[in-house]
């Protein structure tokens, strides 16, 4: 009897339908149009050529797509196996209805919904979806009915297929094709510029047996998830298969073919596991919109709108440029346990470029376990540049109207007595040696000799006493105002004179800003780290412009580049020697504790800077056993960028400089110089000031060998006491450990007699040690003899070829 009532009240709320007044469903729909019904959705990352780098999600893993983008095959797997009459009922299915009254009755309760999939789309949408009474089940067979008066089928499928969940933090049918199989083929194109990227698409690829998986999970996607599932997945899968064929979506060949495929999934990584390139520069991609006011009145808006909105942002990053340049630092800088860490950042300065990050390296690895991991030394707080910051002080004297040839005293040690200007005693060291003197032509009558350098001089050999002295000339404000015109952020330098020899915080962002300035002859670009961002819907919501800046003329910056030049081509910075014209500063903090080069060409800007993560620890017997300096690892850190970054570009040359700022200059060149014997010594800035004063030049090589402590000159041409012309190269060759070779896998040999052990291992350049002793654990009394039944280290193992790998044997009699 039970049954019957059940039955018939059934039908007839469903064939009363539309005289149900509980709720006025024709007002709620109202409010509700196609805008108002859209879901929370993903957003993506991409680089300047068009790669996808990560995804921005919020509770929700979606990309809703658009119905007419979603294959025939793909629908109709969802529609076999979760509303086979869909598209012959209105909204509600009697026969499915009465199917699980049946099935409810029997069981006592809810045991099956018969909901159609508009039932299941507006039941959740619209409905207390906990509420699991038989009011609310009527309601919702109403609503459905309503719902599918006011849309079409198409309308209806696809809010569907956007919405429902398919288990693994995926909603919709595209994050769901993406998390089980992968992105789509056309993201891991090279080059990829599309007005909508959102047609980039993973559903179009999906084969039929992938539709069928992903149909299937709707029911249960947890029961059913495939990787901890596979089995129940498998034949839930077969089950759509089935259903799909029953009703005439595929063939019955396509069906017994689908039938025989395994399932394939790419690899299951957790969302807070999932690593991706460039999360340093993505990091501050979050930060910059979430602090920017022009996408919503709140950061709780922002937040929102970045995670859920769907936005395609379009970034400057150059993904190939950036694996360069995290390899040239790991190259370098080996992961040892001591080497110090470094950070990077490369700006465009070409039209097509212009003031765009193209790469931003600001640790050793942002998902590493360090304290410090997602610490920004690219663009954080910052440390000290050193010496690098001495060309602001250059660009200020230079407008000033102060001469790059004016020549100013340049002593070892230098006291500077300006209270008004610099405080107290200031004690600077870093200048000339005094020309020796016979002391047998020494009267008292005799005057003390103090050496002389012009500021081009004093730039090429980072004279510490001449840019003290030009302090003074130029006073800290009016430095403090041409460093944050030419890109430090404004309030981050304090007015003291200390802040010309870099004892302030800046980071490598501003530093790459400013050298970029002098790259474009004076005018400045922020940076840009964001070209375009678009809705979910294709629309634009931003667009970045640069805005250029004249700060320095173009006669002054082409004196400044020339001074800079100079540093590369014959001072601190000879290791930063590229295959085109560059400039460039060192940087080197007090007791080593930072170091730093910058530099740049027409075309690119790169800062760069080395240093410990935990503080400004001293860097002392780290370069080959001598002190880290910035004509030492952040040099070559830069050249090995910079070449990198300039593969395809033309080299172009620098403006040349007005003449009244070189012909005084450079003294005449002697007609010849003894060659110095510079076996066993290392090339540092001592050894360039005493080649330079003898009007000499240095040319470097690295030679790899174990012969010779690294860093030590091992080779000179011209030999020693050779007599060469003023003006001529000394090329030395300079020793430089081997890499160590790549590591092996270990093989397993557990099984293998010891001379199969034996071949197998040395085949593969290992070393092997026998232990011939009885294996403890072994079933057979006595063991198999001869036979090898452990070994060390295990197989698998990652170890240097080489290695002594032991292997314990099973003794013969």
């Amino acid at each position: 009897m039970r049954r019957i009532i059940s039955l018939a009240i059934v039908a007839a709320v469903v064939a009363t339908s539309c005289s149900y007044q509980t709720k006025d469903f024709d007002q709620l729909f109202a409010g509700f149009n196609e805008d108002s019904l859209l879901t929370a959705q993903t957003s993506r990352v991409w680089d300047r050529n068009g790669t996808l780098i990560t995804e921005l999600r919020g509770e929700q893993n979606r990309t809703d797509v658009d119905i007419t983008q979603v294959p025939e095959l793909v629908q109709h797997a969802v529609v076999a196996i979760e509303d086979e009459r869909f598209y012959d009922h209105s909204g509600v299915d009697l026969k499915a209805i009465l199917r699980a009254a049946r099935s409810n009755v029997s069981a006592g309760g809810i045991a099956q919904g018969g909901s159609t999939i508009t039932q299941q789309y507006v039941g959740n949408v619209f409905l207390d979806r906990s509420d699991q009474t038989g009011s609310r089940k009527i309601e919702e067979i109403f609503m459905a009915r309503r719902f599918e008066q006011r849309y079409s089928k198409d309308f209806i499928l696809g809010k569907y297929l956007n919405w429902v969940y398919f288990g693994n933090g995926a909603y919709g049918v595209e994050a769901a094709a993406r998390e089980y199989f992968g992105p789509p083929s056309c993201e891991r194109a090279t080059s990829i510029d599309q007005p909508d990227d959102r047609d980039c698409l993973k559903v179009t690829e999906l084969t039929v047996v992938q539709a069928a998986l992903i149909a299937g999970l709707i029911q249960a996607p947890s029961s059913f998830n495939p990787y901890r599932n596979y089995s129940s997945a498998l034949e839930r899968r077969d089950l759509v298969l089935g259903r799909m064929y029953a009703n005439e979506y595929i063939t019955e060949e396509e069906y017994e073919e689908a039938l025989t495929e395994p399932i394939e999934l790419v690899e299951d990584v957790p969302l807070l596991e999932q690593r991706y390139s460039a999360a340093y520069f993505v990091e501050d991609v979050k930060q910059w919109f979430l602090d920017n006011p022009a996408f919503g009145p709140t950061r709780q808006a922002r937040t929102q709108l970045l995670f859920e909105g769907g936005l395609d942002i379009h970034t400057t990053v150059d993904l190939d440029l950036q694996a360069d340049a995290e390899a040239a630092i790991a190259t370098i800088l080996r992961d040892d346990g001591v080497n110090p860490d470094a950070a990077a950042v490369v700006i465009g300065t070409t039209p097509a470029d212009d003031g765009q990050i193209l790469a931003m390296v600001g640790g050793r690895d942002f998902f590493g376990d360090s304290e410090d991991a997602k610490f920004n030394f690219a663009s954080g707080s910052g440390r000290q540049a050193g010496s690098s910051m001495k060309p602001i002080g250059l660009a200020t004297a230079l407008e000033l109207g102060i001469p790059i040839t004016r020549v100013y005293p340049a002593p070892m040690n230098i006291e500077i007595e300006e209270p008004s200007i610099c405080g107290p005693t200031w004690k600077v060291r870093g200048g000339l040696r005094a020309p020796a003197v016979d002391p047998a032509t020494v009267t008292e009558d005799t005057p003390e000799v103090i050496p002389q350098a012009t500021l081009v001089r004093a730039t090429r050999s980072s004279l510490n006493v001449v840019f003290a002295q030009l302090m003074v000339d130029i006073t800290p404000r009016r430095y403090i105002d041409m460093a944050e015109r030419l890109g430090i952020g404004e309030g981050r330098l304090q007015e003291v004179c200390a802040a010309i020899l870099g004892t302030e915080n800046v980071n490598m962002v501003e530093m790459a800003t400013v050298y970029s300035t002098f790259a474009r002859g004076g005018v400045r670009v922020d940076p840009i780290m964001v070209t375009r961002i678009t809705n979910s819907d294709g629309t634009s919501l931003f667009e970045s412009v640069p805005n250029p800046v004249t700060v320095l003329s173009r006669t002054i910056d082409n004196q400044l580049t020339w001074a800079l030049t100079n540093v590369i081509n014959f001072g601190t910075g000879t290791r930063a020697q590229i295959d085109r014209p560059a400039a460039g500063k060192t940087g080197t903090a007090q007791n080593n504790a930072d170091a730093a080069f910058v530099g740049f060409t027409t075309q690119r800007a790169t800062a760069v800077w080395v240093g410990h993560p935990e503080g400004q620890i001293p860097m002392t017997g780290l370069y080959h056993g001598g002190p880290v300096q910035g004509g030492t690892f952040p040099a070559e850190i830069w050249r090995e960028i910079m070449l990198a970054a300039h593969e395809g570009l033309p080299a172009e040359d620098f403006p040349a400089p007005p003449p009244s700022s070189t012909t005084t200059t450079l003294p005449p060149l002697p007609d010849s110089v003894e060659v110095p014997d510079l076996i066993g010594r290392v090339v540092d800035e001592a050894l360039l000031l005493e080649l330079e004063e003898k009007s000499l030049l240095l040319a470097t090589a690295e030679i790899e060998t174990n012969e010779f402590v690294p860093g030590t000159i091992v080779n000179q041409a011209p030999a020693p006491f050779d007599l060469i012309p003023g003006g001529a190269t000394i090329t030395v060759e300079v020793a430089v450990l081997p890499p160590e070779p790549p590591p092996e896998i270990v093989p397993p040999v557990i099984g293998l007699t010891e001379s199969e052990a034996k071949q197998v291992l040395t085949g593969l350049a290992f070393a092997v040690d026998t232990v011939f002793d009885l294996d403890p654990t072994a079933s057979e009394t006595p063991p198999v003899p001869g036979l090898v039944w452990t070994q060390s280290p295990v197989s698998g193992a990652s170890i240097p070829a080489g290695s002594i790998i032991t292997i314990w044997v099973n003794p013969i009699p």
